[in-house]
Protein backbone atom coordinates (compact mmCIF):
# COMPACT_ATOMS: atom_id res chain seq x y z
CA UNK A 1 0.00 0.00 0.00
CA UNK A 2 1.69 3.13 -1.23
CA UNK A 3 1.46 6.49 0.53
CA UNK A 4 0.25 4.88 3.73
CA UNK A 5 2.26 7.41 5.77
CA UNK A 6 0.24 10.27 4.24
CA UNK A 7 -3.00 8.56 5.19
CA UNK A 8 -1.73 8.00 8.72
CA UNK A 9 -0.57 11.63 9.03
CA UNK A 10 -3.98 12.89 7.87
CA UNK A 11 -5.74 10.56 10.32
CA UNK A 12 -3.57 11.84 13.17
CA UNK A 13 -4.19 15.46 12.16
CA UNK A 14 -7.96 14.92 12.20
CA UNK A 15 -7.83 13.42 15.68
CA UNK A 16 -5.58 16.21 16.92
CA UNK A 17 -8.03 18.83 15.66
CA UNK A 18 -10.90 16.90 17.26
CA UNK A 19 -9.19 16.82 20.67
CA UNK A 20 -8.24 20.50 20.52
CA UNK A 21 -11.88 21.28 19.71
CA UNK A 22 -13.08 19.16 22.63
CA UNK A 23 -10.73 20.97 25.02
CA UNK A 24 -11.98 24.30 23.69
CA UNK A 25 -15.62 23.34 24.18
CA UNK A 26 -14.91 22.06 27.70
CA UNK A 27 -13.33 25.40 28.60
CA UNK A 28 -16.31 27.32 27.26
CA UNK A 29 -18.73 25.12 29.19
CA UNK A 30 -16.73 25.66 32.37
CA UNK A 31 -16.81 29.45 31.93
CA UNK A 32 -20.55 29.30 31.22
CA UNK A 33 -21.19 27.32 34.42
CA UNK A 34 -19.16 29.87 36.40
CA UNK A 35 -21.21 32.67 34.85
CA UNK A 36 -24.49 30.90 35.68
CA UNK A 37 -23.36 30.38 39.30
CA UNK A 38 -22.41 34.05 39.55
CA UNK A 39 -25.80 35.17 38.20
CA UNK A 40 -27.65 32.79 40.55
CA UNK A 41 -25.73 34.23 43.49
CA UNK A 42 -26.55 37.79 42.43
CA UNK A 43 -30.23 36.89 42.12
CA UNK A 44 -30.28 35.27 45.55
CA UNK A 45 -28.57 38.28 47.12
CA UNK A 46 -31.05 40.62 45.45
CA UNK A 47 -34.23 38.79 46.55
CA UNK A 48 -34.62 40.92 49.69
CA UNK A 49 -33.95 44.22 47.92
CA UNK A 50 -36.89 46.47 46.95
CA UNK A 51 -37.88 46.51 43.29
CA UNK A 52 -37.44 49.85 41.55
CA UNK A 53 -39.56 50.95 38.63
CA UNK A 54 -43.24 50.97 39.54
Amino acid sequence: MRNFHFLFAAWMAVWAVFFVYQISVAGRISRLRDEIDRIKQQLQEGEGAPVHGS
